[in-house]
């Protein structure tokens, strides 16, 4: 059943962009809000210069309170809307509007101020060796406390927080302005909540009556049913999405728990349907496929509870229904599973994949809770009921901040043990010098230098992060995120930076199946068959395979490749990863926790394949490495 008509969902599906103009979905946020009321706030350039403006009067401020200000601003002049073919406002967007005036000034100020640091971060970035910046956008807000709270409640405790550590006389100028920064942006919300509300008053139809309702709960405290929920949710994404640029890399502690007791107290009390629930869900999922964000935003369903059983109800199963009937990939659904996850959800969950109408990731709840206990020495309860966020990782619930510090590109490894270190892209000496190849006699020479150029990129990188980490709140304030985080409260500091329990760091591989397949075409080709020698694949490589066609054929056909149950491939990748992983786990940053690390590449398979010269598994110059943990 389709619980939305097809002229609301055509008017959503343009709500940011025209499905009829080219979009390119790799421009972060930006997009402008086609629907939004143009008298009621400012353009492009009006909205660039006043922030201009504000930064250069703000010179010398503390900048958690210049970026609140700047925040403020924003809410209290952006064009907005609320139309009869939507339950959810609009908000036009800039594309982050304080990314480009603010936080990318305060990252380029920060490394110019580290002796060395801007040059080493240039010359890794420029040969596709690795990115290296400040990325923080691998969080989940506390929305048990969000929803608990509301925006008057989180900013009525911040307050309290302040007052207390005021009567006490501990606050530091710093401290003082990190709770101002949360005060200024919290009412600034409210006074944003409040624009939408007088908005709905001139602008009535069937839906304004249940949004302005739901306006006026959230402005007064906190929600009070689904829609609340809902709408809430919607509001605090788009506002630290869009204008405070912290990703929202989960929707709620689990889709389904979240919404679960307001969804059954609406439906006994008759405060709602289902299918009005239903209703409201499909407007609300539309949201995030309209705005088309290449990553897809994230949400996960079921876990288990304490008692081991499957944390299902029969939300996650109208969930699933409507997501079905809508055909969306975005959101992507993340699906916790265990053994004891009720087959009859599964096998609902596997037929919507085979039909290809969606985005799932399945993960594993004791492989995580292995993982997390071990990692860094969460308890049972923290890594059994963590959250699933980002592209697939996963964060203590409430109490952990990662943030990915450098995508490494491991194919570079291979290349640099054919060049003695050399990036021939670059033109600069940027592995290790691991010695003539031509001269290696046997494949453990080989595979060892290997394994010393990706220890020794691993290390350089670890190196410039450790620089840079320990400053993130001074280049982008989570000022927006930290009055959900209580722990940040009573430490007085900003929740990303410090203010959590495990302010973790991660540092991501790419092109792991290019560089397993590389490794083993050497192998297989050279030390086995003895169909060429190191020469002749130097040879190829840095003709770019011209010439070289038959090797390239076999490289391509090689026996072992990852990803095709060959068992030789997988010992090599297990061991590979194993040996990388292990090495930079548990190593520490400079935020007083420790360093992860994960196989995601987003679009780096293809931004550093640019940067890659051609590798021994047949791939040319310039082509796509493999993604993610996919093989190639």
């Amino acid at each position: 059943m389709i619980y939305i008509s097809d002229k609301d969902r055509e008017f959503i599906e343009n709500k940011y962009h025209l499905q009829s103009e080219p979009f390119n979905p790799l421009s972060r946020f930006a997009y402008h809000g086609i629907i939004c009321d143009y008298t009621e706030g400012l353009d492009d350039d009006g909205m660039r210069a006043a922030l201009v403006k504000l930064r250069e009067k703000s010179e010398g401020t503390d900048h958690a309170l210049i970026k609140a200000k700047a925040f403020a601003f924003v809410l209290d002049n952006a064009r907005i809307a609320l139309d009869e073919h939507d339950y959810f406002p609009c908000l036009y967007n800039w594309g982050r509007p304080l990314d480009g005036i603010f936080i990318n000034k305060w990252q380029r100020e920060l490394f110019d101020s580290i002796p060395g640091l801007n040059e080493n971060i240039n010359d890794f970035n420029a040969s596709g060796l690795a990115e290296m910046w400040l990325d923080t956008n691998h969080v989940v807000p506390d929305w048990k406390d969000i929803f608990a709270l509301g925006f008057p409640g989180l900013l009525a405790r911040s307050k309290k927080y302040h007052q207390s550590h005021k009567n006490e006389g501990t606050l530091t100028d710093k401290e003082e302005a990190f709770f101002t920064s949360i005060e200024t942006e919290y009412e600034a919300i409210l006074r944003f909540i409040k624009r939408l509300i007088a908005y709905t008053d001139t602008h009535i139809s069937e839906k304004s009556e249940l949004v302005k309702k739901s306006l006026t709960t959230l402005y007064n405290g906190k929600p009070e049913n689904t829609f609340d929920v809902l709408m809430l949710m919607y509001i605090y994404f788009i506002l630290s999405e869009s204008v405070d640029s912290f990703q929202v890399r989960s929707l709620g502690h689990g889709f389904d728990r979240t919404l679960w007791k307001y969804y059954k107290n609406d439906i006994d009390s008759g405060t709602f349907t289902k299918d009005e629930i239903k209703t409201f869900l499909s407007y609300f999922m539309l949201q995030f496929s309209a705005i088309g964000n290449y990553w897809g935003q994230p949400m996960y369903l079921c876990g288990t509870d304490f008692d081991n059983k499957t944390d299902i109800s029969e939300l996650t199963y109208d969930i699933l229904e409507v997501y079905d009937a809508l055909c969306l990939y975005n959101p992507k659904i993340q699906f916790k599973i265990t053994p004891e996850t009720d087959k009859k959800l599964l096998l609902r969950v596997l037929d919507m994949i085979r039909n290809g109408k969606n985005s799932f990731v399945l993960c594993c709840v004791p492989g995580i809770t292995k993982s997390l206990m071990s990692c860094y020495g969460t308890t049972f309860e923290e890594a059994r009921d963590c959250d699933i966020s980002g592209c697939n990782e996963m964060h203590v619930r409430a109490d952990e901040a990662n943030m990915i510090s450098s995508v490494a590109n491991l194919s570079k490894a291979v290349s640099y043990v054919f060049d003695n270190g050399f990036d021939t892209i670059s033109g600069k000496q940027m592995g290790l010098k691991t010695g003539d190849v031509t001269t290696f006699t046997i494949f453990e020479e080989f595979y060892e230098a290997v394994m010393k150029q990706v220890t020794h990129i691993i290390d350089r990188i670890l190196g410039m992060a450790r620089q840079y980490e320990h400053y993130v709140a001074e280049v982008d304030p989570s000022v927006m995120l930290s009055a959900t985080m209580e722990r940040a409260l009573k430490k007085k500091v900003d929740a990303y930076a410090f203010g959590v329990k495990y302010p973790t760091s991660s540092i991501l591989l790419n092109a792991f199946a290019t560089t397993v397949d590389s490794v083993l075409a050497v192998k297989e080709l050279v030390f086995e068959k003895g169909e060429a020698t190191l020469s002749d694949f130097k040879k190829a490589l840095d003709n770019n395979w011209e010439g070289y066609e038959i090797l390239r054929r076999k490289a391509l056909s090689a026996k072992h490749k990852y990803g095709t149950n060959d068992t030789e491939a997988d010992m090599y990748a297990s061991a590979m990863f194993n040996k990388i992983a292990v090495y930079i786990t548990g190593q520490k940053n400079s935020r007083g926790s420790i360093y992860k690390t994960g196989v995601p590449s987003t679009t780096h398979f293809i931004l550093h394949g640019r940067c890659t010269k051609a590798t021994p598994d047949g791939r040319r110059r310039g082509e796509e490495l493999s993604k993610n943990t996919a093989p190639s």
